[in-house]
């Protein structure tokens, strides 16, 4: 049902995973956040690329820069992550345009800022819009000062532990079991990232979001531990996109960091192909 991807990427490459669906859909692409890779998006029990198949959807999941065998930066950066996977979906859309009104990103955590800078420039392509979830700007001081505590050229993998303490919420909120399940989904991430989340991106937001030109999905869960959430605060990371057409954001009940990981993942996935099943076309740009 899925294929593996290998796209050119300027001077590299980006790998990932792509389902084909039915014609007449937006293309969806799926770009995971910090130590995860492509297979983040289809864990099974929990998969956006199998709900957004049965959707009709045609959908691939990618390997951001060092992950897995994409190619990495020489210095990992959201922009440069973007500048590249600009590159890779430009050789992707050329693949599989025929028949598609365009693009929807869908963004998770790292990958919802990566979406966002994306969003944010001119493509080559036609971006119809962008579901993000799992970022905002307002991280605890602990979280900080945790990854503050780093030296920025190394790159670490968290273990088990450390994934259920950051990426889940309460016991209640999801099934044990997915943790291992995800297992195949985790990555090591470049400490860069992590640096760059609680400071450039916290500085760089507001000029990013002002820039967004497209329709926004954004869900932050309740249980987040890695940002501070609220309603007022997703109501807040909202209205700095002044330029995008429409913005549905929502704080996502029953859920912590990894919402696809959690028993509220059915409905949001739901709720994010409905939304995305409904963007108007775009006329394509140079």
């Amino acid at each position: 049902m899925t294929e593996q991807l290998t796209l050119t990427a300027g001077n590299g490459s980006v790998t990932g995973l792509l389902a084909r669906g039915e014609t007449g859909r937006p293309l969806l692409v799926c770009i995971p956040g910090g130590s995860y890779n492509a297979r983040y998006f289809d864990v099974p029990g929990h998969s956006f690329v199998r709900a957004a198949i049965e959707r009709g959807f045609s959908v691939a999941a990618l390997n951001r820069p060092g992950y897995e065998d994409s190619t990495p930066l020489s210095r990992p950066t959201f922009a440069g992550n973007a500048d590249a996977l600009v590159a890779a979906i430009d050789d992707l859309w050329s693949k599989t345009k025929d028949g598609c009104p365009g693009v929807v990103l869908v963004g998770h955590s790292i990958g919802g800022a990566i979406a966002m800078h994306i969003a944010s420039q001119p493509r080559p392509w036609p971006l119809l819009g962008i579901a993000i979830s799992a970022i905002h700007y307002d991280a605890p001081e602990a979280v900080t000062q945790a990854w503050n505590s780093m030296p920025a050229g190394i790159t670490i993998e968290f273990s088990p532990e450390q994934r259920v303490q950051f990426m889940y919420g309460p016991t209640e909120t999801y099934d044990v079991s997915v943790v291992a399940a995800a297992s195949a989904a985790s990555s090591p991430i470049p400490v860069a990232e992590l640096l760059e989340v609680v400071d450039g991106w916290i500085r760089d937001f507001p000029g990013i979001a002002a820039a967004v030109d497209v329709p926004v999905h954004y869900g932050l869960s309740e249980h987040e531990q890695l940002w501070i959430s609220s309603p007022a605060g997703v109501d807040a990371f909202a209205a700095a996109f002044t330029c995008a057409p429409s913005v549905s954001a929502h704080q996502v009940l029953g859920a912590g960091h990894n919402i696809d990981h959690h028993h509220a993942g059915s409905q949001y996935r739901h709720d994010v192909l409905d939304w995305a099943g409904n963007l108007p076309a775009r006329e394509e740009t140079a």
